[in-house]
């Protein structure tokens, strides 16, 4: 019995050294990646992979991204991603590095307002009259001002931008200058109002306090009337 325990306490031991030695191998830090038993150090940005670390926590062997290639950030890959290319009808306004891919946008004239421009550039509008409200660009059309007559509820009201065209500021003028009329229009009605209320009531409180004077002096007359007269000594 004693032997069988000892040998059933030598396999425990045994496990557990195991285990705990493999536990520690898997437990990779932030910069490191797994690879079989061993926690090996990501490549910098700009490098791929060309052979994982050979102990614990070491340095794995990289190699730099060819050219018109790149890897953004700390990585583990065979291989660099290739730059993306431009089409005909877009300029490069980000050159194609190691660590940074290409960008590009549509010509000036054109724009795309998708998402990526997976589609052809469109031609910017044109306004009529040159009432132009916002310029185009790489990413938006030309915004116009379409304010009409007959069509006010497709105006356009512009808040004082450097973009606002001649038509939207003479719009701005009128609104502004109707509102202040109305609004002095309105402060003028409430004051006659509160005036001809205020004669109205002095009027009605005179007129009550006059009555009442002259009930209490009849009453003071009548009173002195009806007194005996004096009787002489």
């Amino acid at each position: 019995m004693m032997a069988k325990l000892g040998i059933l306490i030598l396999l425990g031991l045994f496990l557990r050294v195991t285990v705990c030695s493999v536990s520690s191998t898997t437990q990779c830090e932030m910069d490191e990646f797994k690879h079989e038993n061993l926690c090996c150090q990501y490549c910098p940005a700009g490098f791929k992979l060309i052979n994982p670390c050979q102990k614990n926590h070491g340095t794995s062997e990289c190699a730099p991204c060819e050219s018109n290639y790149f890897t953004a950030h700390k990585n583990s890959e065979s291989g660099c991603f290739p730059c993306s290319m431009c089409r005909d009808d877009q300029e490069e306004v980000t050159k194609c590095s190691s660590t940074t891919d290409r960008e590009c946008q549509c010509k000036q004239g054109t724009y795309c307002n998708s998402e990526n421009c997976l589609e052809m550039c469109h031609a910017c509008s044109s306004c009529p009259g040159g009432r132009v409200i916002r310029k185009c660009n790489a990413t938006m059309d030309t915004v116009c001002d379409t304010f009409d007559s007959k069509q006010a509820e497709n105006s356009v009201v512009c808040y004082f931008t450097e973009d606002c065209s001649a038509s939207a500021w003479k719009l701005n003028i009128v609104v502004i200058a109707a509102v202040i009329i109305i609004i002095a229009a309105v402060i003028t009605v409430i004051r006659k109002i509160i005036c001809y209320c205020r004669k109205r009531d002095r009027r009605a409180l005179n007129s009550v306090n006059g009555t009442v004077s002259g009930k209490r002096i009849m009453t003071a007359v009548n009173t002195f009337q009806g007194a005996p007269a004096c009787s002489r000594g």
